[in-house]
């Protein structure tokens, strides 16, 4: 007997595990997108060759990622699910059959509108570009060019400060006279590898445990130590920083993640890049001046200030139609919008009808994240965890945006960022999976550690993956057979 019919709208990363952990809960689902392929973001091309469930590099191309999802889309049998090149126009909730009518168009122009039980917005983090709000910006007489070749022999202004900025500034150093990079704050920068292993493999569950129980009993210790060991570690990556570059400024990775290139530093100090101050305004159509006063003739502006999760197809239900005035009025919310929403998933005023896959942040690999928010979703969906009363998540989402605006008057903060710590602990028990219980210091902990101390060692000092929250066998979800196996292989160990 199905749970109930679901359209999840959007299939990158976000909405393939999210199809995929509500198929295993009974919900007869439709997933909606309007390209031709599986893969959001990552599809940009037709012709991918290698497979890469097993055999994948630490970093992977986009064209990688991209196969591996059209591979997990056909291992867990996601495909008769899917509606590709239709676009969903129009979604429409009726509180008296408690349905929604969701309006779609194929490629062909063909209209056709179902109803739902439920909705699931999975259009992704990087749905609609964030505009700085720059005095002036409409007169620069900029072109818009989408290849380095473009951009050759000209001189290059990046604004902001971020991965991208690292990725596209490098790259324009090949074409362009010059490059520099408005920035309003610098950020801690890491190599790719730390000590021969990727920078990410570094990101233990007993680090977390320790660096959580720290910033609970200590906060302020905690923030001091942080900045300390994150300074620590960009200079021992780049034993030579620019003069320009201040890490006091950086934000903590509490409220920001970091910037990983092994190549921008090195582009600064050959002078094939210089760091500015942020725009102040754009003075015609050539002549941008700089916040300190300094002007600066260019050729081409690029904006590398992000993007955001778009909620307009939710109608009156869009968590953003109201701001908080704390957040609004923080110099590190960027004009952002802050959704409400509890545990940045749940609509608050319908939520067992109205989900939203892509406003949840922390420093997590964002995969995994998500596939535990979803495992989450479908076990409170199908009625085997509670949500809390509409007031109590009313509350819940009130000090989540207290606690990110005083993030904002510090400094730059992600508006879907959240306690990590607090949150997994949500989300673990919501998903029913209990892997915290068993990666921590108390007695499951040590009793796995008895019982099987190779796998508990690797749970604690290897890299994380989702596997571990199918590991244990609650009698809340079902364990997954082969999920010590997996853990054991993503660590690069032999199966006992």
């Amino acid at each position: 007997m199905s749970a109930g019919t679901v359209a999840v709208i959007g299939l990158g990363a976000l909405g393939l595990v999210t199809l995929k952990n509500l198929l295993e809960k009974g919900f007869e689902v439709t997933g909606f997108d309007k390209s031709d392929a599986v893969g959001g973001l990552w599809n940009f091309t037709e012709h991918q060759q290698t497979s890469v469930l097993e055999n994948i590099a630490s970093y992977t191309s986009a064209r990688q990622v991209q196969r591996y999802l059209c591979d997990y889309s056909q291992h867990f049998g996601l495909m008769p699910h899917v509606r590709l090149g239709n676009e969903v126009i129009s979604a429409t909730f009726d509180k008296v059959t408690e349905k929604w009518t969701i309006e779609s168009r194929s490629r062909s122009g063909q209209a056709r509108k179902e109803a739902f039980d439920r909705l699931v917005l999975a259009t992704g983090i990087n749905s609609l570009p964030h505009m700085p709000d720059i005095e002036g910006l409409d007169r620069f007489e900029g072109q818009q060019k989408q290849r380095p070749e473009s951009f050759k022999d000209k001189v290059v202004m990046i604004v902001g400060m971020s991965n991208s900025t690292a990725d596209v500034a490098t790259t324009l150093t090949e074409h362009a006279k010059h490059v520099y990079v408005s920035r309003r704050h610098d950020v801690f920068i890491f190599s790719r590898l730390i000590d021969g292993k990727p920078i990410d493999h570094s990101l233990t569950n007993r680090k977390g445990t320790i660096a959580n129980a720290l910033n609970s009993f200590a906060p302020a210790l905690a923030r001091r130590m942080s900045r300390n060991m994150l300074g620590t570690m960009t200079r021992k990556a780049f034993p030579h920083m620019p003069k320009e570059w201040d890490l006091a400024t950086a934000p903590l990775t509490s409220h920001a993640p970091p910037v990983v290139s092994d190549t921008m530093i090195p582009q600064i100090l050959a002078g094939n890049i210089s760091l500015v101050k942020g725009i102040a305004q754009v003075v015609d159509g050539r002549k941008v001046r700089l916040q300190d006063g300094e002007e600066i003739s260019v050729d081409a502006i690029v904006l590398c200030t992000g993007y955001q999760t778009g909620f307009a197809l939710a109608g009156p239900y869009d968590p953003t139609l109201e701001q908080p005035a704390a957040w609004t009025d923080a110099a590190g919310s960027n004009s952002r919008k802050l959704p409400s929403l509890y545990r940045n998933i749940f609509s608050l005023h319908i939520p067992h009808h109205l989900a939203f896959m892509g406003s949840v942040a922390f420093l997590s690999p964002a995969f995994q994240l998500y596939d535990l928010a979803s495992m989450a979703l479908a076990r409170i969906w199908s009625g085997e965890f509670a949500l809390p009363t509409k007031g109590e998540m009313a509350a819940q989402v009130d000090r989540q945006q207290k606690w990110l605006a005083s993030l904002a008057a510090e400094s730059t903060v992600m508006p879907g960022w959240v306690d990590g710590a607090e949150w997994m602990a949500w989300a673990d028990e919501a998903a029913g999976s209990d892997a915290l219980r068993h990666m921590g210091y108390g007695l499951a902990g040590w009793m796995l550690w008895f019982r099987d101390p190779k796998l508990s060692k690797v749970l604690l000092d290897g890299v994380p993956s989702p596997h571990q929250f199918r590991l244990f066998d609650t009698g809340k979800r079902p364990a997954w057979s082969g999920a010590r196996q997996e853990i054991l292989r993503v660590n690069g160990m032999s199966v006992e």
